[in-house]
């Protein structure tokens, strides 16, 4: 029995560890400048051709909505979750203006922490009459990485102000042009929401636009169409289908597709998201929506 005893003991601190590696693989795939939570979840704002879609009449989301993920690794039958992801909508004032307050925190689980702890937060301040953000801000701690970052946007006078502060690298205060329909990437993801989707055809690529961490950049979005699947919690959606072309990175291979699927009703909810990676893939789920315009309950 003894004998027995420690067996089994080394048996669970050898699966301990080899999820702990797994996990370690997943956290520490490097992008340059923009983390991999970042790129997971605030996805997208969408142009047509070169007709930029500023702000479409219809709004998916509501006051007080709320939003919660699990980030899991999944590497043939082994499933890590490795962290939680929210997404907060409330009308508010800034400025003398009626704006949205968007509030979005990713972190990973305590039992991570010793191993990559993740701690980001992205809220942003945009006016309701057209989703022009006013302020937004981005404070992350991944690892041993830091980024704190805040945007001014001026759109009468089509210019932003950065404040730049992220290590590594000296801290900058920047003026950058702005152009027209130019989104912080937590407003792009509520404005995407809202898009006409039965415009679209079946093959459309589809152009990201935002700015990020001091830049602007551009990733092509491709329309897959319809498709009924089932979440991780046992629940069927009827969603659409898009995918994202990833350049090449520590984890991913350069062409590689981050599938999202996004609810078929009025409230147009990412539902699930997922991303081969070098070993295994990411899966992304929602767990809880809140004062949603779907009908599912």
């Amino acid at each position: 029995m003894e004998a027995e005893k420690h067996c089994n003991h080394y048996i669970r601190k050898y699966h301990y560890l080899k999820n702990a590696l797994l996990l370690n693989i997943l956290m520490k795939g490097k992008m340059p400048s923009r983390t991999l939570l970042s790129l997971l979840f605030f996805l997208p704002v969408f142009v047509y051709g070169q007709a930029v879609v500023c702000t479409p009449e219809y709004r998916s989301f509501m006051n007080g909505e709320h939003l919660k993920y699990t980030v899991s690794y999944n590497w043939g039958i082994i499933w890590i979750n490795a962290g939680e992801v929210t997404f907060q909508t409330k009308q508010t004032v800034y400025d003398s203006k009626q704006v949205y307050h968007f509030f979005s925190t990713g972190y990973s689980f305590k039992r991570w922490d010793w191993l990559f702890k993740v701690r980001d937060t992205f809220e942003v301040y945009s006016r309701i009459s057209d989703l022009q953000p006013l302020f937004s801000k981005r404070h992350t701690l991944e690892g041993g990485f830091r980024i704190r970052n805040q945007y001014r946007f001026f759109p009468d006078e089509n210019k932003l102000i950065a404040k730049l502060d992220e290590t590594r690298k000296d801290y900058r205060e920047l003026t950058l042009p702005l152009e027209s329909c130019t989104y912080d990437v937590l407003t792009a993801t509520y404005l995407a929401r809202s898009l006409p989707f039965d415009e679209y055809y079946i093959g459309d690529t589809i152009h990201i636009s935002m700015v990020l961490d001091g830049q602007d950049f551009d990733l092509p979005i491709v329309l897959k169409g319809e498709e009924k699947i089932k979440n991780r919690g046992g629940e069927y959606w009827d969603c659409i289908l898009f995918s994202a072309i990833l350049d090449k990175g520590t984890m991913f291979r350069a062409g590689e597709e981050l599938l999202v699927w996004v609810s078929n009703d009025a409230a147009r909810l990412p539902v699930m998201m997922e991303a081969k990676i070098t070993v295994g893939s990411i899966k992304i789920y929602l767990t809880e929506a809140l004062n949603t315009k779907s009908q599912k309950k």
